[in-house]
């Protein structure tokens, strides 16, 4: 019988790809997703400095036995296993040509990718494209925290994109501020492309595909297409409109036993 051939990721840069480690990577992923959250929520907290602080300690410490954030960045290149092994870019760059948004402007398009892994859009001609991230993996993407950026009117992006970066965010209400903040970011009429692992919207208690839109029209976004595969969620959106200031709560939409905890709060 002949030996079944698996598909090697498109990002894999070289690099031997076992599927034997699938499992390993995963459960990596999902320790720094934690660790990550519960650093984030003591950030917030209001519990004793001291006890904080050790706290904070601990978890950092945690953080780095799990290999820290260049391990994670590593997995998360090399498995996009768990993207549907595809690379989210060329879903993004399809859509723009297919819209024609590549032709809606006489200059190149002013493109954010923010949480960059690679530099996905530099071999685009037509395409004048800014990488950022907290922890740069590699030259080129810029040292940045989105919720820091600063960005004129005349001088905001044609194009934004958040490919598996909302569910880095840690806190539900930190994630319903980043969505706003795209309305600083991204000029009027301008798009945001968000990726979310499908998990997120189709096997959580408190967001589904329609709640999500939901949240993404009430701050001004307008769905143009979206698209399922069998790993990930992929949403584009347009700025039409001005946000109606609309609060969204964390409520239950599904109550599964094996749901998870994964929501969007707008405050």
């Amino acid at each position: 019988m002949k030996k079944k051939k698996y598909r090697v990721p498109v990002t894999n840069d070289g690099q031997q790809y076992k599927r034997k480690n699938i499992k390993k990577d995963c459960k990596l992923i999902s320790q720094f997703h934690v660790l990550n959250k519960e650093l984030e929520k003591l950030k917030t907290d209001t519990d004793k400095q001291i006890s904080k602080k050790q706290k904070m300690k601990v978890i950092t410490k945690q953080l780095q036995e799990v290999g820290g954030i260049d391990t994670y960045q590593a997995t998360s290149r090399l498995g996009e296993f768990k993207n549907g092994s595809t690379n989210s870019a060329k879903w993004v760059v399809r859509q723009l040509k297919e819209h024609n948004i590549r032709l809606s402007t006489p200059t190149k398009l002013r493109l954010l990718d923010v949480g960059a892994l690679q530099l996905n859009y530099t071999k685009f001609k037509w395409i004048e494209s800014t990488a950022i991230d907290l922890n740069p993996s590699q030259p080129g993407i810029l040292k940045a925290d989105f919720f820091d950026l600063k960005v004129q009117s005349s001088k905001a992006y044609d194009v934004l994109v958040l490919s598996l970066v909302l569910n880095f965010v840690g806190m539900p209400h930190r994630r319903g501020e980043m969505l706003k903040k795209c309305t600083q970011v991204c000029k009027q009429m301008g798009y945001l492309i968000i990726v979310l692992p499908l998990a997120c919207v189709n096997n959580s208690r408190y967001l589904t595909h329609d709640h999500l839109i939901a949240i993404l029209d009430s701050i001004g976004f307008t769905l143009i297409t979206s698209h399922n595969s069998r790993k990930l969620s992929y949403k584009m959106f347009q700025l039409t409109k001005e946000s109606t200031k609309t609060s969204f709560k964390k409520q239950i939409f599904n109550n599964g036993t094996k749901c998870n905890n994964f929501s969007i709060v707008v405050r």
